[in-house]
């Protein structure tokens, strides 16, 4: 959460998130999207993909796709308290969990979890990604 980045007019901005996924095989994706307060999952958002040839591989596209109401209420709520330590404080307790499947067979071909902390850094937000493999 980057509390630098400065949103004026907050009723008409547009909250959403676009992805892309390749592959090299044709497939129809589906995306689950689960936010979870306190280790309980709150909402979830369901999108299917499929897939486009480009340049020798599956291109999979969601673009633009807007968050829900909880979301955005959310963001605002945060953004709202007045100080750091209280933001963190809500954070520690709110991740988002995204597993991406392939919808024919079910098997998961990639699972993201996001954790986050406010950030005030002039860098704006920083971020880690780790990767799990299968032995």
């Amino acid at each position: 959460a980057d509390l630098n980045t400065n949103i004026e007019d907050e009723g008409s901005s547009f909250y959403g998130v676009s992805s892309q996924y390749e592959s090299p095989e044709n497939m129809t994706i589906t995306c689950s999207t689960k936010v979870c307060s306190f280790g309980k999952q709150v909402v979830e958002k369901l999108e299917t993909e499929y897939a486009r040839y480009e340049n020798g591989h599956y291109s999979y596209r969601i673009h633009r796709s807007p968050l829900c109401e909880y979301m955005i209420n959310f963001i605002h709520k945060l953004k709202h308290l007045p100080e750091k330590y209280m933001m963190n404080s809500v954070l520690e307790n709110f991740t988002i969990l995204q597993v991406v499947t392939n919808r024919d067979t079910q098997e998961t071909l990639l699972c993201v979890a996001y954790v986050f902390e406010v950030s005030a850094s002039e860098h704006g937000a920083q971020h880690h990604i780790y990767r799990l493999v299968k032995e």
